[in-house]
């Protein structure tokens, strides 16, 4: 999209909501009512489930008026320790739960899994509009027994896409914020026609990154078509499309960081890439989310649900320039002789994938006491991963993005590629639970699961890896049980206590050595609990120990080629705590607090060398965390004041470099105006600053070294990390129509 239209889009969206707001007749306050006991502006609700699980409602994601996606905005959830690139909602995140990092955490959204496929990263461009989002629930330390999940050792994060409203409208919503910030959202509903109603929605997002050189620019468009048939019968298709072109941030040591904290050039608080290296730090990436649910009452006591999903993506990114010489081709497959010199080339690493499932549930209550749910998942992914040489300029940057031109071509006419595989992941899941009601008060769930997972690699051969092909298989029964007591009305007491597993990534495939004979890591997770809840207030404490083994990590060999290797056993010990309510005069409150032990048992290989990590805690995890908040709302007028504390990390498992804690404030404020008109139904006008205080700190390690002193042959390396970005602020204006 041309700047001179993407200007013209922003406008109109604006005019439209001035003129509203000019047209409005009256003020009509309404009814304040709570829908499903959510507390302290939606960020808690009433909770049933025997097991530690947090869900953050439609009202908090809303009320945060940043144009962050949905996980930027459930970083209060007790036991997720949570950072962001930027608040655009479009770079890079990173979190952590109970010690465990996003790549051993399943993340799926209306039952499509978005962990890549190959090595379980999370990218934000998957996760949608955010203000398409009715919930995001946190189980934090079990996996869903049907979640459709290789990867979840360390728990699950689930987003839910809202229904079509019953009633026609138009909600157009604009944004504007730091650093350019720009976004622009509406959202078109046909109302309920019949027994069919659909919404569609698109967004375009833009700004400059808040450090360094270069913009951040992403485009969406969603749907959600629902029809319910007089039988109760329902069917959901739901279609997300992205696409975005952004420039990467730089990360930075610590030494450099502690050396000028305050500086803007390369060695600073604003470090960047080089002028002559930014332009190739780029990250394109495109992808279509398509799921079609169909949930069937075959009887009174027999329902069943029906769901085949489509996942497709494109796209990778870069760092920089890679140098290609005559001497490059280890392999001997390439002839570079047409190279006349070292030349510098853009090569990302660029990934497309393609990933069909289908799962299909069925719940029969077969009395009182007894309801069984059964159900089998089924997914075949397949990932094609290069890393193509792009002709580049240090002016103007390379000559494709996206690497579907311009790529080099060796003397016998071969593209040439840094990285050239395919992998196919078959995955099954087949899983049997009861849920036995004993009596009013006591409630019993047992279930087992059982999973198998087929990696499939086919190395096509690269600059430094022959053609080959390897394949392996990972089956595992994965128990689970919990109880719930219900003492009265308001105490309620759990315990639950699962296994959970997570297959080797696909690097396995393709690494040196015996990496291939990896064992899944398994987890066992016990949680014991008790929730207080009344009309006014919610209240929850969890005590967990999960022991987990057969680490898997990324290593060197003695020859620096890389290897997975298995790192041992951890065993993570804490508290969480939630609390919220409501107060006099339509006050508000929230806070949570984690407490998280979360220590090594295993001496990691790197090199050759055993390094001493038995008793270290794991790296990016602070032992404590807590947050606070209190805000108003009478849904004229609302704000809201918070506070989180992050405690000190660590950035390498050694325990060598230790990164300090930090404090932070939020603060957002809005005024919502009913109207009774014939063309406008309301106006919302909000205003949101993030770390108010400008707070300057290292936000998370992006680069997690094993060791970053040297212990004999194995060399240290520093850990590269984020920095936590400045004070930021964005303006909303939105409107139903």
């Amino acid at each position: 999209m041309k700047t001179f239209e993407k200007k013209l889009l922003s406008v109109s969206v604006l005019s439209i909501l001035l003129s509203a707001t000019a047209h409005a007749q009256s003020v009509d306050v309404g009814v304040v009512s709570v829908q499903g006991q959510a507390l302290g502006g939606g960020l808690m609700v009433q909770e049933d489930t025997p097991k530690a699980r947090s869900v953050v409602t439609s009202e908090a994601l809303s009320n945060n008026p940043s144009a962050g996606n949905a996980l930027d905005k459930i970083a209060k959830v007790p036991g997720l320790q949570m950072s962001s690139t930027d608040s655009s909602g479009i770079s890079g995140l990173n979190y952590t739960m109970r010690g465990m990092g996003a790549d051993q955490i399943g993340l799926s959204a209306d039952g499509i899994p978005l962990n890549d496929s190959g090595n379980y990263a999370v990218y934000p461009n998957l996760l949608g509009d955010s203000e398409n989002i009715s919930q995001v629930f946190v189980t934090q330390g079990s996996a869903e027994v049907d979640g459709p999940h290789i990867g979840s050792s360390g728990g699950n994060i689930g987003l839910s896409t809202k229904r079509p409203d019953k009633n026609a409208g138009l909600f157009v919503e604009q944004k504007f914020g730091s650093n350019d910030l720009k976004k622009t959202f509406a959202r078109i509903e046909t109302g309920q026609i019949g027994n069919f109603s659909a919404w569609l929605s698109a967004s375009h997002t833009e700004a400059n990154k808040w450090k360094g050189q270069g913009d951040l620019e992403g485009n969406k468009v969603e749907a959600n078509a629902f029809y319910k048939a007089d039988n109760g019968n329902t069917s959901s298709l739901i279609v997300k499309y992205n696409k975005q072109d952004n420039y990467g941030y730089a990360t930075i040591t610590k030494a450099a960081y502690d050396a000028a904290p305050d500086a803007t050039g390369s060695n600073g608080h604003k470090a960047d890439f080089p002028a002559d290296r930014y332009q190739n730090a780029r990250n394109p990436f495109e992808n279509l989310n398509v799921s079609f649910t169909q949930d069937l009452i075959l009887s009174d006591s027999f329902k069943a649900t029906i769901q085949p999903y489509y996942y497709w993506g494109n796209g990778g990114g870069s760092n920089g320039t890679s140098n290609l010489s005559k001497s490059s081709s280890k392999s001997g497959i390439y002839d570079l002789s047409n190279l006349s010199a070292t030349t510098a080339f853009y090569r990302p690493s660029m990934t497309q994938t393609w990933r069909p499932g289908v799962t299909v549930k069925a719940k029969w209550d077969i009395n009182d006491q007894h309801s069984l749910s059964t159900g089998y998942w089924y997914e075949r992914a397949r990932q094609r991963q290069t890393q193509p040489y792009i002709t580049t300029s240090t002016t103007s940057g390379p000559a494709d993005t996206w690497a579907e031109s311009n790529q080099f071509i060796d003397a016998k006419g071969q593209v040439v590629q840094g990285r050239n595989q395919f992998t196919i992941t078959p995955a099954q899941r087949v899983w049997l639970q009861d849920a036995w009601y004993v009596s009013p008060k006591v409630t019993l769930l047992g279930g087992l699961a059982w999973e198998s997972v087929e990696r499939k690699g086919n190395n096509l051969g690269s600059l430094s890896a022959k053609a080959e092909t390897k394949q392996a298989k990972y089956n595992e029964l994965l128990p689970n049980f919990s109880a719930k007591y219900q003492l009265n009305d308001q105490n309620q007491f759990f315990y639950n206590l699962s296994k959970n597993m997570r297959a080797p990534q696909n690097y396995v495939l393709y690494n040196v050595g015996d990496s291939i004979n990896l064992k899944p890591e398994l987890s066992l997770n016990q949680e014991l609990g008790w929730r207080y809840q009344t009309q006014d207030m919610l209240l929850s404490a969890t005590a967990y120990n999960m022991h987990y083994k057969n680490r898997q990590i990324s290593s060197q060999d003695p020859s620096g080629d890389y290897v997975m290797v298995n790192a041992g056993k951890v065993d993570s010990r804490g508290v969480e705590l939630e609390w919220s309510g409501n107060l006099p005069y339509n006050m508000n409150y929230y806070t949570s607090y984690s407490y998280t032990d979360s220590k090594q048992k295993g001496n990691a290989l790197n090199k050759g060398v055993y390094l001493p990590t038995v008793g270290k805690q794991t790296p990016n995890t602070s032992k404590n965390v807590f947050s606070a908040g209190i805000g108003y709302d009478n849904r004229t007028w609302s704000w809201n004041f918070s506070g989180n504390y992050t405690g000190p990390f660590y950035g390498d498992l050694t325990n060598d470099e230790k990164i300090a804690g930090r404090t932070t404030f939020d603060f957002s404020a809005g005024v919502h105006v009913p109207v009774k008109g014939n063309f406008v139904k309301d106006v919302t006008l909000s205003f949101g600053v993030n770390n108010m205080f400008d707070k300057e700190y290292l936000a998370s390690a992006k680069t997690v070294q094993i060791n970053s002193k040297t212990v004999g042959t194995a060399t240290g390396s520093a850990p590269l990390y984020n920095i936590g970005e400045e004070r930021t602020f964005v303006i909303s204006l939105s409107a139903k129509l």
